[in-house]
């Protein structure tokens, strides 16, 4: 049973649908790093929909951020505002007395996926060391089908059908969602599991080079992008910066 009160931590507006039957039971305070305006426009006003309809309440961070602002900062190696919303959401958890932090996975698929994967770690990290109490982290799959150990929920058909009818009403996520089910099936959105988060903060590294590198080198070859968010060059120094900054 994942401690309550919990905390929800998502990169983008929609990551939380794959989440949308624990939204239900758990009613967790839930924090968004960006407006998922890669595609256009923001999608924050899809997600606070879905946490109104669920019962969940908007956490002090709410998209503060561009898909296209932390992404130069990641290139730029510049942690400042990414560091104040740490610490910010590390004092939320404090003041909420969050006993359980749910993030995104970290799956090398996107980098602000995993930054946040980061980011709410350290802010559990810190408010325990504040409070003097143990606040559990998990981590649920936002790209794959969900999988592994932890906690699970096996959805009905009832939930299921409320989980497909909020994801079908995010107007701005409808390309995502079909690609989505078409790579897991539809029937794995039945499945939410919460996993234990085992892994350091200093051992995680990708086995291979992420895709978000090889979908960087592709956008770049097309002209659509000028620079390659790299593991070793960007990502792996932002985090270390990052990590010797929260922690005291």
């Amino acid at each position: 049973m994942i401690p309550s009160p919990a905390a929800l931590v998502i990169a983008h507006p929609g990551h939380e649908l794959r989440l949308h039957h624990w939204l239900e039971t758990a009613t967790p305070r839930v924090f968004v790093i960006t407006d998922g305006s890669g595609s256009g426009r923001s999608r924050i006003q899809s997600t606070i929909e879905v946490l109104e309809a669920t019962g969940c309440t908007a956490g002090t961070i709410m998209a503060p951020l561009t898909d296209h602002e932390i992404y130069r900062m990641l290139l730029r190696g510049d942690v400042d505002r990414v560091l104040a919303m740490t610490l910010d959401l590390a004092d939320s958890l404090v003041d909420d007395g969050i006993r359980a932090v749910v993030a995104d996975a970290c799956e090398w698929y996107n980098p602000t996926h995993d930054l946040c994967s980061v980011m709410a770690r350290l802010a559990a990290e810190r408010a325990s060391l504040t409070t003097g109490g143990r606040i559990a982290c998990y981590e649920y799959a936002v790209t794959e089908a969900a999988s592994g150990q932890g906690e699970t929920l096996d959805l009905d058909d009832a939930a299921l059908s409320r989980k497909t009818a909020a994801a079908h009403r995010y107007e701005a996520l409808s390309l995502e969602v079909e690609n989505l089910i078409a790579r897991i099936g539809d029937d794995a959105l039945r499945r939410e599991v919460l996993r234990p988060i085992a892994t350091d903060l200093e051992r995680m590294q990708p086995r291979a080079k992420p895709f978000y590198e090889t979908h960087g080198e592709s956008r770049v070859a097309a002209g659509q992008y000028d620079t390659v968010i790299r593991y070793e060059q960007h990502f792996r120094p932002f985090v270390a910066t990052l990590i010797a900054a929260v922690r005291p």
